[in-house]
């Protein structure tokens, strides 16, 4: 039941911001052009009708995933942040901790810069937060065998428990990296377009 309740508050504090954000700044999206429009004329059957821009109306689909995930994930800079601090106070563990604030701090930051189509600076940010996570996961995942293979020599299935949970989170921080990392390539053009060029997503 706690732990549902804390996956439920977590979904509402990612969702909240993203629809504030979401909504007020779709019309840099709507500056992005992704084609044209035939315009049917009446003025005979030997005149050519023309055609008009066509422009996207918000964020592609995938795109608005990719800035969700961004802020379901990068929140845990909040709770990061207490732990670390009480680490710091316990003993100076809480330094061990610093990666994973930056990683998370990143990725909200890449998450509110997609939603708003800041050119240039909404790729390079969701990019250098995808390899932050990566990176961070990747030791993660090597220490965690080494603290596993030792808790299983001494006995302490408690810690390999709490291992097999970390990698848990290890695995879905990794594959939402990943999606972003797609979100981005995908939606390349639009992300570095000022908003007159045409694209294609």
């Amino acid at each position: 039941m706690i732990v549902a309740l804390v996956l439920a508050s977590m979904v509402f504090a990612a969702i909240l911001p993203y629809l504030l954000v979401e909504r007020r700044w779709r019309w840099r999206w709507r500056e992005v052009e992704i084609g044209r429009l035939p315009v049917v004329s009446d003025g005979g059957l030997y005149r050519g009708g023309g055609s008009v821009p066509d422009f996207l109306t918000r964020a592609p689909g995938m795109m608005r995933a990719a800035a969700l995930s961004c802020l379901l994930f990068g929140q845990m800079v909040i709770p990061g942040l207490c732990l670390g601090a009480f680490g710091l106070v316990a003993g100076g563990l809480g330094v061990v901790s610093i990666p994973g604030l930056i990683t998370a701090a990143k990725l909200y930051g890449a998450g509110l810069a997609l939603l708003r189509r800041e050119p240039h600076a909404a790729y390079h940010k969701a990019k250098s937060a995808a390899l932050w996570a990566l990176w961070l996961n990747g030791v993660i995942a090597a220490l965690s065998i080494f603290v596993a293979g030792v808790s299983v020599i001494k006995g302490a299935w408690g810690v390999c428990a709490f291992v097999g949970v970390v990698n848990l989170y290890g695995l879905l921080s990794a594959g939402q990296a990943l999606f972003l990392l797609t979100a981005i390539r995908r939606c390349e053009d639009a992300l570095f377009q000022p908003g007159s060029s045409a694209v294609r997503l």
